[in-house]
């Protein structure tokens, strides 16, 4: 069975997801080890980005409500310090603009495959059996 090009197209997407949580878990890991700022903070969001790195890779539909719910956290805290960047002077907190950007994308995305596949198995079915 040949996966739809559709599908195809939305799994590399979720991939490439995936891959920026797991690149920001390595950042926050480094963080924690270094000692820079709360560990434990550093700590945490090593696992919470892995966590849905992975979700996003084996089940995106169920990847909604943690993404929204770290979204709201992310933007609060981003968003805030983003303000302040461009309040104050200094340079811009261009991590802060990822952060405000990724979220909002992610979720757009999470909500569009929902929508999508809405009364639809949430894996496709097996491929036959060869004879």
């Amino acid at each position: 069975m040949q996966i739809p090009r559709g599908l195809r197209q939305f799994r590399l997407v979720f991939a490439i997801f995936a891959g920026l949580l797991a690149i920001t878990a390595v950042n926050h890991a480094r963080l924690a080890a270094t000692g820079a700022g709360n560990v434990h903070r550093h700590e945490l969001f090593v696992g919470l980005n892995l966590a849905l790195a992975a979700l996003l890779v084996t089940r995106p539909r169920w990847a909604l409500l943690p993404a929204a719910l770290l979204s709201v956290q992310q933007l609060y805290s981003h968003g805030s310090d983003l303000i302040a960047s461009m309040r104050e002077p200094g340079p811009l907190d261009w991590a802060s603009v990822g952060v405000v950007v990724f979220f909002p994308a992610l979720l757009t995305l999470l909500v569009y495959e929902r929508r999508r596949t809405a009364g639809t198995p949430e894996r496709l079915p097996a491929a036959p059996p060869r004879s």
